[in-house]
């Protein structure tokens, strides 16, 4: 190999092999992420959020007894029901818990580069808009689901109440066996 061939493999070697290989790009630090969270209020949309899904709970089930005959004993035991489910729901969602899970979330998803532009965004007046209006989208979003799913949940009602009527209807119509 000539001294020529040798500069030249020397020179453009680190050129091609970096047109051959594709960047890595840098994931997000913790603090890029935490600024991510601030600035896109995450914490405050968690805090407007439970109350949200709490409402939603009781009117989706409101809806499905909607028409039933209810005793106020059983509308009780239901009420106890969603209490605790969403107590439940209340100790599983605080910030401390969420706030490594929206971390490790947004740092799969998105480079650090990627995080300083949305940074960007929300300290921009549209950025600032699109937070104001972010519970109201949500609650939107939440009641057009509610009524997606209402239908389909009647009928699991309704299915239920039916296989639980089939099941009654088998079991008081079967005999006892005979010993002989």
């Amino acid at each position: 190999m000539s001294l020529r061939t040798l500069l030249l493999a020397a020179l453009l070697g680190p050129a091609l092999i970096g047109l051959a290989a594709p960047a890595i790009a840098a994931p997000p630090s913790d603090a890029k992420l935490d600024e991510l969270l601030e600035a896109s209020r995450a914490r405050q949309t968690l805090e407007t959020l439970l109350p949200q899904i709490e409402n939603s709970q009781k009117q989706m089930v409101n809806q499905m007894l909607e028409g039933q005959q209810v005793s106020e004993e059983q509308r009780k035991s239901f009420d106890r029901i969603l209490g605790k489910s969403f107590d439940r729901m209340k100790q599983v969602m605080t910030w401390d818990k969420l706030a490594p899970l929206y971390r490790d979330a947004y740092r799969q998803s998105f480079e650090a580069e990627d995080v300083d532009a949305i940074i960007a965004f929300y300290r921009t007046p549209a950025g600032q808009k699109m937070l104001e209006k972010l519970p109201q989208l949500m609650q939107n979003t939440m009641a057009g689901v509610q009524k997606l799913l209402m239908p389909a949940m009647q009928e699991l009602q309704r299915d239920l109440a039916e296989e639980a009527k089939q099941l009654e209807n088998a079991s008081s119509t079967a005999e006892p066996a005979h010993e002989h």
